[in-house]
């Protein structure tokens, strides 16, 4: 998200250079720097230490620098030291700066690790939020919900996310490309799980509600296009095996690029039972290919999905009892679900882009400037 507004929002005017860590990276962020370094303006900073720190060798100095140099300062993340000292740069500097929670803040987010959260809202993560200009929510969803625990926010804009345009390439073609890597999905009706394999996700919904749909369509097959922390990624793999659903569920691993458009081209329908997600932008992707969407009343982003009449919003209350149902019901009628697939495709493409995300978030530095 961050590399496309930087990439869009120069025809905004706007200049913008990202200072980050290699908190994931499996080295000291050095290969990371290099690959952004090819597309924007980026620093890695090396994370030294015990991980669970966060602490980034050379912050202070490199941040201080970066914000001296700003007219707007946005930090995209919660829960790290960076934020803290961006802040301090911040007043130091006279610079305004805008904190964006992608979903932290969230009643779902905030009991995990719960005490600790606790602890550092109050030691750190308080005086960072209450001193931002602004924060940045994708969803009216996300603000109602971060607003209902915390109700000192400081005031607040919403900026949807978007999709990349899938690559010109015809959907017949997409899907033999994919074919000629999984050959098992040859004369399937192929659902899609695409994303992070995380509990909250609720993939186990989805492989407990697959024998239902299994029973009326035997030739069913749910593609599983992503990965996740190794435990659980097995854990799920153990249970599809347990449930004898082998022939029925394809674990593809993470696709990115033409691969992942190849996935949802192969789909009739993008199932997402997640018990929370922020904004998801594989749900913008799956409408960008005109797949259907079936996804809770959890993802933040299920008012524009309604709005264009492109999919299913299940009730988190009934889920578990609904999602087959609701399943079988659009592979019942596939001309009504490639009539939603299609419709949500002309609302991505007019909404769900990302000229339109860095014209607002433009926007917004413009009107903080001149306040």
């Amino acid at each position: 998200m961050v590399e496309r507004l930087c990439s869009f929002s120069k025809a905004e005017g706007c200049e913008a250079n990202v200072v980050t860590t290699s908190l994931y990276c499996g080295d000291d962020g050095t290969e990371l720097q290099a690959a952004l370094r090819k597309r924007i303006d980026a620093t890695v900073l090396p994370v030294r230490g015990p991980r669970f720190l966060k602490w980034s060798q050379g912050a202070q100095p490199t941040i201080d620098e970066a914000v001296g140099r700003a007219d707007v300062v946005h930090l995209h993340t919660l829960w790290h030291p960076l934020n803290g000292i961006a802040r301090k740069a911040c007043r130091r500097h006279g610079r305004k700066y805008v904190m964006m929670p992608h979903g932290m803040l969230d009643p779902y987010s905030l009991a995990q690790k719960r005490w600790r959260k606790q602890l550092y809202l109050a030691a750190v993560e308080r005086r960072n939020l209450e001193g931002a200009n602004r924060l940045v929510f994708t969803a009216q969803q996300e603000e109602d919900a971060a607003r209902r625990s915390l109700p000192w926010l400081a005031p607040s804009e919403i900026i949807p996310l978007a999709a990349d345009d899938p690559p010109e390439l015809s959907r017949q073609a997409a899907v033999a490309t994919f074919a000629a890597r999984f050959p098992q999905i040859a004369d399937r009706r192929c659902l899609i799980f695409l994303g992070r394999i995380d509990p909250k996700k609720g993939l186990e919904r989805l492989l407990a509600a697959l024998p239902v749909v299994i029973e009326k369509h035997p030739n069913v097959l749910l593609v599983v296009a992503g990965d996740g922390e190794p435990s659980y990624f097995r854990h799920i793999r153990d249970r599809a095996h347990a449930a004898f659903l082998d022939a029925h569920v394809l674990f593809t691993g993470r696709i990115d690029g033409a691969g992942k458009w190849a996935a949802l081209a192969c789909a009739e329908i993008f199932v997402l039972p997640s018990r929370h997600e922020n904004f998801a932008i594989s749900v913008a992707e799956a409408m960008h290919m005109a797949v259907p969407i079936v996804i809770t009343n959890k993802v933040d982003s299920w008012p524009l999905v309604q709005q264009a009449r492109a999919g299913v919003i299940l009730d988190e209350a009934v889920v578990e009892a609904t999602l087959g149902q609701r399943l079988n019901a659009l592979l019942d009628a596939p001309d009504d679900a490639r009539s939603m697939g299609r419709r949500g495709q002309d609302f991505a493409r007019q909404h769900l882009v990302w000229p339109r995300v860095a014209s607002d978030m433009a926007a917004m530095y413009l009107r903080l400037l001149s306040e």
